[in-house]
């Protein structure tokens, strides 16, 4: 099962961190890069995704400056190894939430099997550039986003116990988000949650890509360090811990842009039922998912045939797996189309608009339950990229953890 421990984090020293903290590197957009560059000369997004200066590539650059910054005593290394209580109070289409969870070290197993679940496909390249940057920078500059089971919902109240004391890190983010940390050395907490965690499989929600870096890393590091050992910190990736049980969970769908395939036609003739644009808010919550195809003036739901046509279309695969809108998507309607050729975007009209310029293909898809991850994950099976978004992001410059 899952082993987490605490660890020595490294922190901004100001306890008001919002010119400090950034989203995670693979949803900045260059605007975006600039913007949080002119906040600070300290924001997180010069070590996530730095720039080459000074002769040095943007990899070397970062280790450069964060050596410059714990210097400086821009960031400081606690003197006590801890969790990090975390809470996050946002909006979700009107309605007010909060979402409480942990930073923890987690035990770094083989992705492809142990008790850490993957739900997501990864791709090579940005692997590639993080684990370069994990080279360099010797940090887990972000964290993974990891759930588990907490069916007593002791780690729900001890979190909510500890949200009522005052935070000694808090922050404000561009979309309204309250982030809020806690610093935590008391044993009842940490003996509960190694205790809970210890007994549970711990399911990525985000941060696929990170979680294989880490471990390439760790495989590289063990072949090369003669003094090898099961406590060095390069074992342990950070990661940020919610219970499925928590209330404020929340998780967005997220639409693709494409460059229709030639046979689009005869995949939907042969595949799907087709009903007006308005069934799919009456479908959407109801398996199998529906899809929402929009191009020009035309809108159409596609449901999947009765029948055999999720066994035929998804072989071998399990029946969450078949049942999700994105899954029935990418086997049947996307099979084989390059992923140049398709744009991710998390909001259903800015989605429809991209594709009126470009002069493509929209697809509103429903959102995956949380059971689905669990399930899919379980079953060693891995969804499409960008199947789910969970809502908010946990942002970077909370805490970094060090694997020297």
């Amino acid at each position: 099962m899952a082993k987490v421990r605490p660890f020595y984090g490294i922190r901004y020293e100001s306890g008001n961190i919002t010119k400090q903290i950034c989203p995670p590197y693979d949803i900045i957009s260059k605007a975006e890069k600039k913007r949080l560059k002119k906040m600070s000369p300290y924001n997180m997004v010069r070590l996530e995704l730095p720039d080459k200066a000074g002769g040095l590539d943007k990899y070397r650059h970062s280790a450069k400056l964060m050596k410059q910054w714990l210097d400086r005593g821009v960031l400081v290394r606690d003197d006590a190894p801890a969790f990090y209580a975390y809470e996050q109070v946002f909006s979700d289409h009107g309605r007010k939430m909060t979402r409480r969870g942990f930073f923890a070290c987690l035990k770094i197993e083989n992705p492809h099997r142990g008790s850490v679940k993957p739900h997501e496909r990864t791709l090579s390249k940005p692997k590639e550039d993080r684990l370069k940057l994990l080279k360099a920078t010797k940090a887990n500059l972000s964290p993974i986003f990891g759930l588990f089971n907490d069916k007593n919902r002791k780690m729900v109240r001890l979190l909510r116990k500890i949200s009522s004391q005052k935070g000694f890190v808090s922050a404000k983010d561009g979309e309204g988000t309250l982030h809020r940390l806690w610093q935590v050395t008391e044993p009842e907490f940490i003996g509960t949650a190694e205790k809970t965690l210890g007994s549970q499989k711990v399911f990525i929600a985000d941060g696929h890509h990170r979680y294989e870096t880490s471990w390439n890393y760790l495989r590289e590091k063990k072949k090369a360090d003669r003094k090898y050992s099961v406590s060095s910190e390069y074992n342990y990736v950070m990661i940020f811990l919610c219970p499925m049980e928590d209330p404020g969970l929340s998780i967005w769908p997220t639409h693709r842009v494409v460059r229709e395939p030639r046979d689009l036609e005869e995949r939907i003739e042969k595949y799907f039922n087709v009903l007006p644009a308005s069934a799919y808010d009456r479908l959407k919550g109801r398996l199998p998912q529906p899809l929402l195809l929009v191009k020009g003036g035309k809108k159409r739901t596609l449901v999947i045939k009765k029948g055999g046509t999720l066994d035929a279309a998804m072989p071998g695969k399990c029946r969450s797996y078949k049942e999700l809108g994105v899954s029935i998507l990418h086997s049947i309607l996307l099979k084989d189309v390059p992923p140049e050729n398709i744009t991710y975007v998390k909001d259903a009209g800015e989605t429809v608009a991209l594709a009126r310029k470009k002069k493509c293909l929209a697809v509103i898809v429903p959102a995956t339950p949380i059971e689905a991850v669990k399930n899919i994950a379980l079953a060693n099976q891995t969804m499409p990229q960008k199947s789910t978004y969970f809502f908010p992001k946990v942002a970077s410059g909370i805490v970094i953890h060090g694997v020297k």
